[in-house]
């Protein structure tokens, strides 16, 4: 847990060598990946009353940061190590979802399901860059180094080292 929320913290870092860091603690996007690495290892505790008090208390932090915070990001999400999140609000992530490593997502992104029966969820992979508003629905894959516009609605495949925009999105560079 620890080395991912390092390599999470890490991503925001804009100089190491200033003390204006401390400026992180504000930042709601740390605070919910903070709560979805502490949700993911307390998945793994294996003492059952412990494992129960830290699943209440992760839990009670999840519904905290959702609501104070306007980001769902669920411990049974799996998400690769330097995950960043950009801005404050509307993030809503499927409890299937797969994401890689080096992802970053804006303000109201939405990863998950079309609806109407189709249970197919997202894998996202490495170094994505999500903009702001972009919908990622379905059972889809995204590629490597993938960027999704802002805005874009994503209903089918990204293949690796391509940009995606529009509605429905489209490759527009690859």
């Amino acid at each position: 847990m620890l080395d991912n929320l390092k390599a999470d913290i890490k991503r925001y870092v804009k100089d190491p060598r200033t003390k204006e860091n401390i400026y992180l603690i504000f930042e709601q996007g740390i605070w919910a990946v903070a709560v979805y690495r502490f949700g993911r290892w307390v998945r793994g505790v294996r003492v059952p009353v412990i494992s129960s008090l830290f699943k209440i208390v992760a839990f009670l932090l999840f519904k905290l940061t959702e609501i104070i915070a306007g980001i769902s990001l669920p411990a049974s999400a799996d998400i690769g190590k330097g995950f960043y999140v950009g801005h404050f609000g509307g993030i809503i992530l499927h409890s299937d979802v797969k994401m890689g490593e080096n992802c970053s997502i804006g303000p109201g992104v939405l990863i998950g399901t079309r609806g109407l029966g189709n249970t197919g969820v997202p894998v996202i992979g490495n170094n994505v860059y999500i903009g702001s508003g972009a919908k990622i629905l379905g059972g889809i894959k995204i590629g490597d180094n993938v960027k999704i516009g802002a805005n874009a609605v994503v209903l089918s495949d990204v293949p690796d080292g391509a940009t995606a925009a529009g509605v429905p999105a489209k490759i527009i560079k690859s």
